[in-house]
C-alpha cells in the first residue's frame, strides 16, 4: 500500500513567500507530489503534526481542506489495495488528480459535446445535447455526480420516459447515449474501470420494437410525381427532393443537401454518405435526370456550387450547415404533409418515406434482399430487413393471392 502524507514543500517558495502544501505519495520508494492548491509559511506550519499551527489565520479552512484531500487519497489507496492493483507513484498521482478534479455528469456531457462539435460531428453532438436535456428535465435544479448514477437511478429515469409517453425508439436512443457517456468516462479515468451502472440494464425490449411502416406504393409515388405544382414554390422543391431521393436508391436528405454539380458526371451520381462514409455511384434514372436538369438550368454557377437550394456559400461552419439543413428539413416534411393531402395519400409522408418506399417496392417487385441491401449501403441484410419487415397487411394480402 502506498504511503500518503500531507507536507509543506519547502523546496519551493511561492511569490508570496509561502511554500505549497502538497500530498506526498510514496510507492515502491518512488515519490510523487500532488498540489492541494493551498500554501503556508514555515513559521505557521507544525512540522511534527504536518498541519498548520492554530495561530494560522486560515487554520480551520486549511484543516477542512487537508482532511478532505487526505480522505480522497486514502479512499483511493484502499480501493487499489482491495482490488489488488499495484500502481506506481506516478500512476496513483494521475488517478488522484482525476479523483480530486472529478466532473459532474452534466459538466462531462458538456465536455463531450464540445469535443464532438470541434470535430464537426454536429449530429452526434446534438444527440448528446438532447440526452443531457432529458436528464436535466428528470433532475431539475440538481447537479448529478457519477456516484448518483446507480441501477435504481437508471430504472427511474427509464420509467419517467414511459410515464410521459415517450416512444420506445426515443427512450432507446437516450439510454444508449447515456451508456456511451459512461463508457467514455470509464475509459478516460473519470470513474473507476469497474463502475458500470448499466450492467443489469437490458436493451432487449427496445430491439424487439418493430419500425413503424413508412413505405407507400408505386402508384402513390407516381401520384406525387404527377402533381401539378407551381415551379419555384416550397411545395415544388419539397416534392422534387422526395422524388430525387426515391429515384436514387433512397438517398438521405442530408446527402441531397451536400450534392454539388461536380457530383454528377455523364448522368452518374457519385457521393459519400455522411452517416456511414460509404461511397456510392448511381446510374441515374430518367426522372432523376429531369429533376437535375431543371436545377442546372436555373441554379448552375460553377462545379463547386450546390445543386439544390438548401445550402449555399454562406453556410461555412459545421454548426451553420447543420442548423440550415435542420430548418429546411422541417419545412420539407411540413410540405410533404400537404403534398400527401393533394395526392390523396393517407399515410404520413416524410423524406424518410422515400427511402423505405424504394426498398419495399424493390422487394415486392422480386428483387432479392441482398441486392437491395447493397444498393442502400447497409452493412448487413439484417438492417435491410428492418425496412422490409413491415410490408403491411394490404401488401401481404395481395401477395397471398398467388396461391389461387
Amino acid at each position: 500500500m502506498a504511503s500518503i502524507k500531507v507536507v509543506l514543500y519547502t523546496s519551493k517558495t511561492l511569490s508570496t513567500g509561502e511554500h505549497p502544501i502538497l500530498l506526498r505519495v510514496i510507492q515502491n520508494r518512488k515519490v510523487s507530489y500532488i498540489s492541494t492548491k493551498a500554501s503556508s509559511t514555515k513559521e505557521l506550519w507544525d512540522e511534527e503534526a504536518n498541519l498548520p499551527k492554530k495561530k494560522h489565520p486560515l487554520y480551520k479552512q486549511l484543516l477542512v481542506l487537508i482532511d478532505t484531500k487526505k480522505a480522497e487519497a486514502n479512499k483511493l489507496n484502499l480501493e487499489l489495495e482491495t482490488d489488488n492493483i499495484d500502481l506506481s507513484a506516478k500512476e496513483i498521482k494521475r488517478k488522484l488528480k482525476k479523483t480530486t478534479n472529478s466532473k459532474s455528469v452534466f459538466k462531462y456531457f458538456d465536455e463531450i459535446i464540445a469535443r464532438l462539435e470541434k470535430t464537426n460531428r454536429i449530429g452526434y453532438a446534438n444527440i448528446f445535447k438532447s440526452t443531457k436535456n432529458s436528464l436535466v428535465k428528470f433532475c431539475p435544479e440538481t447537479e448529478i455526480e457519477f456516484n448518483d448514477i446507480t441501477q435504481s437511478f437508471l430504472i427511474r429515469y427509464e420509467e419517467d420516459f414511459l410515464q410521459r409517453g415517450v416512444s420506445l425508439n426515443s427512450v432507446f436512443v437516450f439510454m444508449r447515449t447515456f451508456k456511451t457517456l459512461i463508457n467514455y468516462a470509464r475509459k478516460e479515468g473519470v470513474v473507476k474501470e469497474t463502475y458500470n451502472p448499466f450492467k443489469e440494464i437490458s436493451f432487449t425490449k427496445y430491439r424487439r420494437v418493430k419500425t413503424q411502416k413508412r413505405a407507400i406504393s408505386k402508384k402513390q409515388i407516381q401520384k406525387i410525381g404527377n402533381l401539378k405544382l407551381k415551379p419555384e414554390t416550397s411545395l415544388f422543391h419539397s416534392r422534387n427532393y422526395f422524388m430525387f431521393s426515391f429515384y436514387n436508391r433512397g438517398i438521405n436528405f442530408i446527402d441531397i443537401a451536400f450534392l454539388k454539380w461536380s457530383s454528377i458526371k455523364n448522368n452518374r451520381l457519385s457521393y459519400t454518405r455522411k452517416k456511414t462514409k460509404e461511397q456510392f455511384t448511381i446510374g441515374m434514372l430518367a426522372p432523376a435526370i429531369e429533376i437535375f436538369n431543371y436545377y442546372k438550368k436555373i441554379y448552375y454557377d460553377n462545379e463547386d456550387g450546390y445543386i439544390f437550394p438548401i445550402l449555399n456559400s454562406t453556410h461555412i461552419s459545421a454548426r451553420s450547415i447543420d442548423n440550415r439543413i435542420d430548418r429546411v428539413l422541417k419545412i420539407v416534411n411540413a410540405d410533404l404533409k400537404e403534398i400527401a393531402a393533394l395526392a390523396k395519400i393517407d399515410e404520413k409522408l416524410t423524406t424518410y418515406v422515400a427511402r423505405h418506399s424504394y426498398a419495399t417496392i424493390m422487394r415486392t417487385s422480386g428483387i432479392s434482399t441482398a441486392i437491395i441491401s447493397e444498393s442502400m449501403g447497409h452493412d448487413s441484410e439484417k438492417t435491410t430487413n428492418i425496412y422490409l419487415n413491415s410490408f403491411g397487411n394490404k401488401v401481404i394480402d395481395e401477395a397471398n393471392k398467388v396461391i389461387l
